[in-house]
C-alpha cells in the first residue's frame, strides 16, 4: 500500500511534466538540442524538488539543503499551475484555429504565445512570492446582540494558519506577534494550522508566539494540519509550553465590569478521522461537548478552525454570537479563490452561516507553495459593538 500512495502522485507529477513538455517545447517545435534537452532536464529536477518538500515536510529528510531544494519544488507547483492555465488557454486558440481551418497558424502561434505564458507565469509567481510577504492587520466591526457596555469597543485579534515550518519560521511567528501586539487586542484566537510537521522539527519555530501580549489571555482551537503529522497532541503541549491555552471541546469565560464573555472552542474534525484519531478524546472533534456549558444567556464566540462547522445546526441552536475560523486561507492563489467556495460555506471576512455570524480569517501564513496571489496575508482584529 505505501508503494501504491507513492506511485500514484509520481504518475501525475510525470505526466504533468510530459503535458509541460509537449506544449512548451514539442507544440512551437523548438529545433535546438540545447534547448529541449535543458527544458526536459529543467523539468525534472523541479519534479524531484517537489518530492523532497514534501519529504522534509514530513521528516523523511531533514537539513538546510533539503529544505532550500524543497522551497524550490513548492515555489515551482504554482509557477505549473499558471503554465497549465496558460496552455489551456493556448490550446483554445489553436483549436480555434484548427476549425476555422488555418491549421497553417498553429505553430506560429504556440512559438509566439510560449513566450508570454512563460513570463506571466514566472512574473505572478514571483509577485506571490513577495505578496505572501506583505502581512498586515485588517479591522473589522463586529455587532454581538446584547453585548454588555463593558464589553463594548472588546478587541479580539483573531490568527491562523501561519503553516510554519517547511518553507517559513521563528520569522513568521515573530512577525505575527509584533503586528498583533501592535493592533492592542484585549485577547488572541489562534484557529490552527500553525505548522506543518512534528514538534521534533518545528518546535522552536513557534517560540515567539509566548510573546502575545493581551490581557485576556490567548486560546487556541486545532486545525486539520496539526494532525497531518501524527502529533497533535505534542503540539497541544507546546502550545501550553509559550503561553497558549488550548480549548478542546470545552469553554472558557472572560470577565470585565461585572459582565461575562464566553469563549467555545470545537477541536478539528479531522481528529476524529480513522487515521488520525487521537487517543486523547480532547483532540477529537466534540462540537456538542464544547457548547455544554453555553447557555444563551451570554455573549458566546465560538473557535472552529473550518467554517463549515458553522452549518451544524447545534451551532444555531446554542445561540451562537460569533464563529471564527481560518482554513480557507481566501483561496490564497487566484483563481483557487472560486474553488474554495465550493467547498466551504464562506471563503474570507464577515459572513453569515445558517443564521450565525462568522468570520474567517485568511491566515498569516501559506501551505504547499510559499505564494499567494491577489489574496494577501492577515491577522484579523475584530472589534465587538453592542447592537444599537
Amino acid at each position: 500500500m505505501p508503494s501504491l500512495f507513492l506511485l500514484v502522485p509520481v504518475l501525475v507529477l510525470a505526466l504533468f511534466s510530459v503535458l509541460l513538455y509537449r506544449r512548451l517545447v514539442r507544440a512551437p517545435r523548438y529545433r535546438p538540442r540545447w534547448l529541449r534537452l535543458g527544458a526536459a532536464g529543467l523539468l525534472l529536477g523541479l519534479g524531484i524538488a517537489v518530492f523532497v518538500g514534501f519529504a522534509y515536510q514530513n521528516a523523511s529528510l531533514d537539513s538546510a539543503v533539503a529544505r532550500l531544494v524543497g522551497v524550490i519544488g513548492m515555489t515551482w507547483l504554482a509557477t505549473a499551475f499558471y503554465l497549465l492555465i496558460g496552455i489551456l488557454l493556448g490550446t483554445l486558440v489553436a483549436l480555434g484555429l484548427r476549425l476555422a481551418r488555418r491549421s497553417d497558424l498553429v505553430t506560429r502561434w504556440h512559438r509566439r504565445s510560449v513566450p508570454v505564458i512563460v513570463t506571466l507565469s514566472l512574473v505572478i509567481t514571483g509577485y506571490g512570492l513577495i505578496e505572501a510577504r506583505q502581512l498586515r492587520v485588517t479591522e473589522q466591526a463586529v455587532t454581538i446582540p446584547g453585548l454588555a457596555a463593558a464589553f463594548d469597543g472588546y478587541r479580539v485579534a483573531v490568527v491562523s494558519d501561519l503553516h510554519v515550518g517547511p518553507t517559513r519560521g521563528a520569522d513568521l511567528s515573530a512577525g505575527v506577534v509584533e503586528l498583533t501586539n501592535g493592533a492592542d487586542p484585549d485577547v488572541v484566537l489562534v484557529v490552527g494550522d500553525l505548522t506543518d510537521g512534528t514538534t521534533d522539527q518545528f518546535g522552536e519555530a513557534l517560540a515567539p508566539l509566548d510573546g502575545f501580549d493581551a490581557p485576556d489571555g490567548v486560546f487556541a482551537v486545532t486545525g486539520n494540519h496539526e494532525y497531518y503529522a501524527g502529533d497533535a497532541a505534542g503540539w497541544v503541549e507546546r502550545w501550553r509550553d509559550i503561553g497558549i491555552t488550548p480549548l478542546l471541546n470545552e469553554a472558557s469565560t472572560i470577565h470585565r465590569g461585572g459582565a461575562t464573555l464566553r469563549l467555545a472552542g470545537v477541536s478539528d474534525t479531522t481528529g476524529s478521522a480513522e487515521e488520525f484519531d487521537a487517543d486523547d478524546p480532547g483532540l477529537r472533534a466534540d462540537l456538542a461537548g464544547a457548547l455544554a456549558d453555553v447557555t444563551g444567556n451570554e455573549p458566546t464566540i465560538l473557535l472552529a478552525h473550518q467554517p463549515g462547522v458553522g452549518t451544524d445546526p447545534a451551532v444555531a441552536a446554542a445561540g451562537i454570537d460569533l464563529m471564527v475560523s481560518g482554513h480557507t486561507h481566501g483561496g490564497q492563489i487566484w483563481p483557487f479563490t472560486l474553488l474554495v467556495g465550493l467547498a466551504n460555506p464562506t471563503t474570507a471576512g464577515l459572513d453569515t452561516i445558517e443564521g450565525t455570524t462568522a468570520y474567517t480569517t485568511r491566515g498569516a501564513g501559506t501551505w504547499g507553495p510559499p505564494v499567494r496571489f491577489l489574496v494577501p496575508p492577515e491577522i484579523s482584529l475584530l472589534t465587538l459593538t453592542r447592537d444599537a
